[in-house]
């Protein structure tokens, strides 16, 4: 955050801040399992955990492109994932309050169950990715088609290497992915925010 320079940069550069605290969450959900004294804090933190994964990333991401956006016929279509993530994150806010979320472990990873509806169809992943992944291949902004590519290829080695693991191992690789956030702001910075 240090690095950017103005509102939209600095609402970009929240994003491996907002994955750290997300990761911190998760943290607690690990020691909830592990250690009897934390147990108190499984619930709390697997909300906390899931309000990230569900619905600020499908309503941070497109808003986030949105506002670094210049170029005015990319701005129109950039409006429409916006209100799409809003439509999403409305969408899945109602699902954590009225259905049960619950976690399974195994050795090394955690399974976030949610008995949400449709949340076994194939077209539940479109709803999401939608206002959370396509924004960042539609920006002129240089250099944010490689998070969208980092982000995608996270994704499909989690559906297809951890399956019932994807939100807990998808939520880690795309903090890894953000780090691409810096690579994108000294580019702005430097003048030249058009494609590349």
């Amino acid at each position: 955050m240090v690095r950017s320079r103005t509102a939209p940069q600095r609402f970009l550069a929240c994003m491996p801040l907002l994955f750290a605290v997300q990761q911190l969450c998760e943290g607690f959900v690990w020691l909830s399992v592990i250690n009897k004294s934390f147990s108190h804090w499984q619930t709390v933190s697997m909300y906390a955990f899931l309000l990230f994964a569900q619905v600020i990333w499908p309503l941070f991401v497109p808003f986030a492109v949105l506002f670094l956006e210049q170029d005015a016929a990319r701005k129109k279509i950039l409006r429409w994932f916006a209100f799409s993530g809003c439509i999403t994150a409305c969408y899945f806010t109602y699902c954590l309050l009225a259905f049960d979320a619950h976690i399974g472990v195994s050795p090394y990873h955690i399974q976030y169950n949610l008995d949400f509806p449709f949340a076994k169809r194939w077209f539940y992943g479109i709803i999401y990715f939608i206002p959370a992944l396509v924004p960042t291949f539609f920006s002129g902004i240089r250099r944010m088609w490689l998070l969208g590519a980092l982000l995608l290829a996270s994704y499909l080695v989690s559906r297809f290497a951890y399956r019932d693991y994807i939100v807990s191992v998808w939520c880690f690789f795309g903090a890894l992915s953000s780090t691409t956030v810096l690579f994108i702001i000294l580019r702005l910075q430097a003048g030249n925010p058009s494609k590349g």
